[in-house]
C-alpha cells in the first residue's frame, strides 16, 4: 500500500501556517521555489513536502511517534504566555530528549540527503572511495541506502544534539523555513554527519520569530554563558542571517507565514553561493559552499522578550523603482 509521506512535518510547519478554518486540516502557508522567488503560492500543509513512498510504513511509523511526542515540547516552548521567550529555560529532561531525537530526524529524513547519499553512491561506483555503511541495520532500513543512513545516524544524532548546549533566541526580523528546516552551519554535506553534529553550529527556526541555536567549539570559545542552555536574541541583521543560511541549504522550496514574509525586508542580502549539489553535477568549483561564523550575546537572568511583538512589526521597505531592482549580493559570511 502506498504510503503519503512527508519529508517536513506537519506538525512542525503548522507554526509557520495560518489557520483559514476551524479546522485541523485548514493551515495554509506561504511557499515558493528557489528557482523564482518572486512567485509565491498558497499551500495546504497537508500537501506541502509529500512524496509517495519515500520512506514507506514503518519509517513513516516511527517518524510519526518521535513527532507526535516532540509536538507538546513545541508548545510549551512557543505558547508561554509570560513572554515570546519562556520563563522555564532549560527544558526538562525528558521534554529535551524527545526535541532533540525530533531535530536528529529532520537532520537525517530530508530530500537533500537522500540526494547526497545517491551522488556518494555513485561516486563509489565511479571507483572513489565508498560510503561507509554500518555492518548491524535495522530491519525496516532493506536495502534502501537513505533509510540505512538513518537507521544508523539517528539515535547517535539525538544523543550528541541533547548534550549540546542550547540556545533559544527571539529574532527580531521574520524568518521562514524551507524543506531542509535543520541546518549545520559549515558541514550540512559533511560524509561524517555525526563529526558535523559535534563540531559545528545547528540551526532550526521554530516559527516567524523564534529559533533555536546550538553553538559549536568555535562559536563557544571562552564564553560561559554559551556553554550551557540559554537565552538568546538577535537583532534585525541576524535574523536575516539565519534567512540566508536556511535559503542555503534548502533543497527546492522556502515556506513562510503568510503574515510573516522575510522576502521584501531581504532586498540585497540573499546571497547567490548556496550550498553546492553534487546529485546534479556540480562541484566546489562551480559553487564553493558558504563559511559562516556567527557571534551573539546570551541574554541577561530572567530576561524574555514581550509576546506582542510575535506580531508587531515594522513596515515593509518601499519596493525598488523600475529597472532599479536589487540584485543578489552575499550575507555576510
Amino acid at each position: 500500500m502506498a504510503t503519503n509521506d512527508h519529508t517536513v512535518p506537519r506538525m512542525y510547519l503548522r507554526h509557520f501556517a495560518r489557520q483559514k478554518k476551524k479546522a485541523s486540516t485548514n493551515w495554509f502557508i506561504r511557499a515558493r521555489a528557489l528557482i523564482n522567488l518572486d512567485r509565491t503560492f498558497e499551500a495546504n500543509i497537508t500537501h506541502v513536502a509529500a512524496v509517495t513512498d519515500f520512506y514507506g510504513p514503518r519509517v513513516e511509523a516511527l517518524l510519526s511517534d518521535i513527532e507526535t511526542r516532540a509536538a507538546p515540547v513545541f508548545r510549551a516552548v512557543l505558547d508561554d504566555p509570560s513572554g515570546a521567550l519562556p520563563r522555564t529555560w532549560p527544558l526538562k529532561r525528558e521534554d529535551r530528549s524527545w526535541m532533540a531525537w525530533w531535530i536528529a530526524a529532520q537532520l537525517v529524513r530530508t530530500t537533500r540527503q537522500r540526494r547526497r547519499l545517491a551522488s556518494l553512491a555513485a561516486a563509489a561506483d565511479a571507483g572513489q572511495p565508498p560510503l561507509e555503511m554500518p555492518h548491524s541495520l535495522k530491519s525496516l532500513a532493506g536495502r534502501d541506502a537513505h533509510l540505512r543512513f538513518m537507521a544508523d545516524q539517528l539515535a547517535a544524532l539525538a544523543q550528541i544534539i541533547h548534550n549540546r548546549p542550547w540556545g533559544l533566541g527571539f529574532s527580531d526580523a521574520c524568518l521562514w523555513t524551507s524543506d531542509v528546516p535543520v541546518v549545520i552551519l559549515n558541514g550540512h554535506d559533511d560524509e561524517d554527519q555525526l563529526r558535523a553534529a559535534i563540531y559545528w553550529d545547528v540551526i532550526l527556526p521554530l516559527d516567524p520569530h523564534r529559533f533555536l541555536i546550538l553553538p559549536g567549539l568555535t562559536t563557544l570559545g571562552d564564553d560561559a554563558g554559551k556553554q550551557r542552555d540559554h537565552l538568546t536574541k538577535f537583532p534585525g541583521g541576524l535574523g536575516l542571517w539565519i534567512n540566508g543560511v536556511i535559503f542555503d541549504a534548502a533543497d527546492s522550496h522556502l515556506y513562510c507565514h503568510p503574515g510573516h514574509d522575510p522576502l521584501p525586508f531581504l532586498g540585497a542580502h540573499l546571497g547567490s553561493a548556496r550550498l553546492p549539489e553534487p546529485w546534479s553535477g556540480e562541484g566546489q568549483a562551480d559553487r564553493p559552499s558558504p563559511s559562516y561564523l556567527v557571534e551573539y550575546s546570551v541574554l541577561g537572568a530572567n530576561l524574555t522578550v514581550e509576546r506582542r511583538w510575535l506580531n508587531e512589526h515594522p513596515p515593509a521597505p518601499p519596493a525598488p523603482a523600475a529597472g532599479k531592482a536589487a540584485g543578489p549580493s552575499s550575507l555576510t559570511r
